[in-house]
């Protein structure tokens, strides 16, 4: 009864603040609720409105209120005091001076222990009010906060995210998928395992990309994986070029070691590669370079076979290594499909990639494919760091790709996400025609540039009221992008890409 009866207080509290916001905002509003006098003795409040039908029972259970308030007290007397002495037998009870007063004091009035049955009763009673006065409260709240705060109708439509939704992700696949690892491995799936990874899925990964197993390493995710791959080759003051835009976890985790970054512009068709050259013939050393070659995050671009050609070129002539970060890969939707520079140059190129977005984000197994001496340096930072990755999720991802589940998995995201780019490509052709953009060929995301002097983060505060989120293009780039920003289309439906974009449209007009 405690419980309830602080339940309802509490959200007595959460209406009287909304009221007393409600008040404050409104044109001509009087003085606010918060500036009020609050009720003398709330606690008992919602069990005297409780009772009052029932004045009768109130009067012979002044236990109610006591229980409310935590009160104990075995012979039910005045709360907080022991009950009077009792005379012996026979002996006259002792007289006192009356009290200097006109007015008789009330008689005493004899208290008895409740019954289970009346705290049963009164119990029922409380927890029937309860609902009903949470049901009205629910309902008469929802339609003040609406219509204190002008916003579109029904949850936020999030572009922000690079991840897919629940409904293109195969459970039942998943599922099954761990069955099998602790069915047919219990002692390997259970273990701490080895540093480089589960065996299985090492032997795996490296079959995929023709290589021997001692080229793999597997981690808990991609970006576990790049961050031992900056330890090993990144030092304070080194130079790396990156693309611009870039991700913000890259640009994040190399500022954190004191590399000195280098953005070299991405145009539709990948990085410069000419601007990087001029950029090294002007002394400038990289140890490495990284690069996100296929549906580029952010931008959705896609690195050309000229271009990787070119840029391999350049890894060859200035000595430096070329990270290709590579999830996307697989979720062309479009197009013909490109070789990977480590194919190209296993001996210049480590490859890093992730099963988060082919088989879903929880798992978090990513893994790396180099140079045999840069996997075997970066095993010992591994076993440094801790005894082994996650050998659970990775023996489920193994079974999950060995049993083929993945490539239904693939095939079920790509078709998705095509349906979805679509839909996204003409939300903007007719909504919000000032936006430019390229569309992607697969992966998650759209790059779109509004025309210069618009304000990304004036635009973001507008979307936001309106319920609708994306990441602002500044996020990703060194400076600059103020007119930019990053749509990901992966986690919304068709339906939702079509309301959010509208709801943009109309927060960009706002400005």
């Amino acid at each position: 009864m405690a419980q309830t009866l602080a339940a309802l207080e509490r959200k007595l509290g959460e209406l009287e603040r909304t009221l007393a916001s409600v008040s404050a905002a409104a044109p001509g509003a009087g003085e606010s609720m918060a500036s009020a006098p609050a009720p003398a003795h709330r606690a008992s409040r919602l069990v005297d409105e409780i009772v009052e039908p029932d004045r009768g029972a109130a009067e012979s259970a002044p236990w109610a209120t006591r229980a409310a308030a935590g009160t104990t007290n075995a012979a039910m007397g005045t709360a907080g005091a022991p009950p009077a002495p009792t005379a012996p037998t026979g002996t006259p009870a002792p007289t006192s001076t009356p009290a200097p007063t006109s007015t008789p004091a009330p008689p005493a009035r004899a208290l008895r222990t409740p019954s289970s049955g009346e705290l049963l009763v009164f119990r029922e009673r409380l927890e029937q009010v309860a609902r009903a006065l949470t049901d009205d409260y629910d309902e008469l709240l929802g339609r003040l906060s609406f219509a204190a705060v002008p916003a579109a109708s029904g949850p936020t439509i999030s572009f922000a995210r690079g991840v897919p939704s629940l409904d293109i992700i195969d459970v039942e696949g998943l599922r099954d998928a761990a069955v099998r690892a602790f069915d047919s491995d219990p002692g390997g799936t259970t273990a701490y395992g080895t540093s480089v990874g589960y065996p299985r899925l090492r032997a795996w990964i490296a079959d995929r990309h023709g290589v021997e197993p001692e080229h793999v390493f597997v981690t808990n995710g991609s970006l576990q994986a790049d961050a031992f791959l900056f330890d090993q080759l990144v030092r304070s003051g080194d130079d790396v070029i990156v693309e611009s835009p870039t991700y913000d976890r890259t640009l994040l985790s190399l500022r954190r070691r004191g590399a000195r970054v280098h953005a070299v512009e991405l145009e539709p068709d990948g990085i410069d590669t000419d601007a990087l050259g001029r950029l090294l013939g002007r002394g400038v050393q990289p140890s490495l370079a990284h690069i996100i070659p296929n549906f580029q995050n952010p931008a959705g671009y896609t690195l050309s076979l000229p271009k990787r050609q070119a840029l391999l070129a350049l890894s060859a002539q200035h000595g430096f290594v070329v990270l290709e970060d590579d999830p996307y890969a697989d979720l062309r939707f479009s197009g013909q499909p490109l070789p990977t520079m480590l194919s190209l140059d296993p001996d210049r190129v480590v490859y890093a990639s992730s099963f988060t977005k082919t088989v879903c984000p929880g798992v978090r197994v990513g893994y790396l494919v180099g140079p045999p001496d840069i996997i075997e340096a970066i095993v010992s930072l591994a076993t440094n760091t801790y005894i082994s990755p996650n050998m659970v999720s990775e023996a489920i991802v193994y079974e999950f790709c060995a049993s083929g589940a993945i490539e239904r998995s693939i095939e079920m995201v790509r078709s998705a996400l095509a349906q979805r780019a679509a839909a996204l490509g003409d939300a903007l052709r007719s909504e919000l025609p000032d936006a430019e953009f390229v569309a992607p060929q697969g992966g998650y995301f759209m790059w779109v540039t509004l025309p210069p002097g618009t304000n990304v983060h004036a635009l973001f505060d507008a979307a936001s009221k309106r319920r609708v989120t994306f990441v602002k293009g500044s996020d990703f780039l060194l400076e600059g992008g103020e007119n930019t920003l990053r749509l990901a289309y992966s986690g919304v439906t068709t339906e939702q890409i079509e309301e959010g974009v509208a709801r943009l449209a109309d927060a960009y007009r706002s400005l």
